[in-house]
């Protein structure tokens, strides 16, 4: 069964976009001056807005396509740029993790452990989203075999003796 975690078309994608379209606005008058500074400001600043639509038309999605895990890079969300896939043998388990930030929620992060983490999933900390978080767990690791953090997994053998 695939399973797949998008940024895009999501409420936090569109705004994105309404700030880089006001930051262009509000960096007109950067353009219209004759000085130097003027335009080496107003080159600079369109420069990293420039930067900052190309990152916004490239958002990625990871997902389990039921033998491997991919990450893709989709031009608006539609057409695939760049893939790259991951082996399930590479990672160890699924973990959810709580970033706490200094304002605003906290960060939820669903990682899958292994040599080289994998960030599949982020939310904001809010109850509906720690259960969005926690279901996704659940549907990777029963897709996956994987276990979850804090629990044995079936395909692994007798606890050794210590």
């Amino acid at each position: 069964m695939p399973i797949v975690h998008r940024a895009a078309f999501r409420p936090g994608w569109w705004a994105a976009l309404a700030v880089i379209a006001a930051a262009a606005w509000f960096g007109r008058p950067l353009l219209s001056g004759a000085s130097f500074e003027h335009g080496f400001f107003g080159l600079f600043w369109y420069t990293m807005l420039a930067l900052a639509t190309v990152l916004w038309a490239l958002p990625s999605e990871q997902g389990w396509d039921g033998t491997q895990f991919y990450r893709r890079w989709r031009l608006l969300g539609v057409a695939t740029v760049f893939e790259r896939t991951y082996p399930a043998s590479a990672y160890t388990g699924i973990a959810l993790e709580q970033d706490v930030n200094a304002f605003g929620r906290d960060s939820i992060w669903l990682v899958l452990e292994g040599a080289e983490r994998l960030v599949f999933a982020h939310w904001r900390a809010s109850a509906a989203n720690v259960a969005r978080a926690q279901a996704l767990a659940v549907a990777l690791s029963s897709a996956s075999g994987l276990p979850r953090a804090g629990e044995e997994s079936p395909t692994q053998g007798e606890p050794h003796a210590g």
